[in-house]
């Protein structure tokens, strides 16, 4: 059977690869019966030396080629309004093609690629094997495909989880399924058999820190100490340092800066979070709206004094806490009594 798995969903395709790999037999198998190729070196002959040869000791042979399609994408660029012409029959791709059409029954090939273009040649040879090739492609769920998702791991996992956890899973954690999972393994061991709350997702889910996050510098840019202090007291009382919580304010103050720059150029919101490097949604969300909200000034005054801070923690002028509640009170556009410099 021919695999084709690709998209931005990364983990999900890892899911289907090790389910391929489970099906090849016992896993000292899997050395003799699982190879794999890289598509920047991809050798056809080498690649039909491990997939038209039968299983040794296993129930199946697993060939994995990574990267394939992409190379493909690369090689045969297409003229800006011109359409792909059809690929001759001794062109490399239908020699695969045509290759994979002899597939002994017992080998599985899986081709993994990221996110493709649609007039992929590679992808449309592959097609046109019909039903000897399983196309999938994968893409992080959103919304309620999300909390599906975060249901059925759970009740894989023999978890019970409430409704309102799920949903603050799904707003903290987003799409990104590695986490997500991290995170239901995380609740669960802390949950001990019990169901997972929605206390002990605010509690626990790395997300949820950084919420708080955003809260303080929501604080600090709408000049309101007494929030901010509160929201700092919070973060250090959890566990956060010093010099991490400079670099998590620092690193929103940056997206913020960034995303304003996105607003200047008139870029789409839906590009923001490739142009950004946010995958999830609640965090991009709340960028964008300080991105709305607040004023370029704002947060280039922000960025220096986190700047002035960091600098301070490590030279050892003062402590931690005092730096930080300093950066505070100059932000909100006071000046902290306790703090000499």
């Amino acid at each position: 059977m021919i695999h084709v798995f690709h998209g931005d969903d990364s983990f999900s395709i890892h899911e289907a690869l090790r389910a391929l790999r489970e099906a090849v037999g016992p896993r000292e198998a899997w050395d003799s019966n699982i190879s794999r190729f890289e598509g920047d070196s991809f050798d056809l002959n080498k690649f039909a030396g491990a997939a038209m040869v039968m299983p040794f000791l296993g129930e199946r042979r697993l060939v994995i080629v990574h990267g394939l399609l992409t190379a493909a994408e690369s090689q045969r660029p297409a003229r800006r309004g011109q359409r792909a012409r059809p690929e001759p029959a001794t062109s490399p791709h239908a020699q695969l093609a045509g290759m994979l059409e002899q597939l002994p029954p017992t080998t599985d090939v899986a081709f993994v690629d990221g996110a493709l273009k649609r007039d992929n040649p590679l992808l449309a040879a592959l097609g046109r094997l019909g039903g000897k090739a399983r196309m999938v492609e994968f893409q992080p769920p959103r919304h309620e495909g999300l909390e599906k998702w975060v249901r059925d791991r759970a009740a894989a996992r023999e978890i019970a989880i409430s409704n309102e956890a799920v949903s603050l899973m799904a707003e903290y954690v987003g799409g990104d399924l590695w986490q997500m999972s991290n995170e239901i393994e995380k609740l669960a061991v802390h949950a001990g058999g019990r169901p997972i709350e929605a206390e002990a997702v605010r509690a626990l889910v790395s997300t949820a820190r950084e919420s708080t996050v955003f809260e303080l510098v929501d604080a600090v840019m709408e000049r309101r100490l007494d929030a901010a202090l509160a929201h700092l007291e919070r973060l250090l009382r959890d566990g956060s340092s010093g010099q991490s919580l400079i670099a998590m304010i620092a690193r929103q103050a940056r997206l913020v800066a960034l995303a304003q720059a996105l607003m200047r150029e008139r870029v789409p919101q839906v590009e923001w979070g490739r142009r950004l490097g946010i995958q999830q949604e609640f965090v991009l969300r709340k960028t964008a709206d300080q991105a709305r909200r607040f004023s370029e000034a704002d947060v280039r005054g922000l960025y220096r004094l986190l700047l002035a801070a960091d600098l301070a923690m490590k030279t050892g002028e003062t402590t931690d806490e005092l730096a930080l509640v300093d950066l505070l009170t100059r932000a909100v556009g006071l000046r902290s009594p306790s703090v000499r410099r």
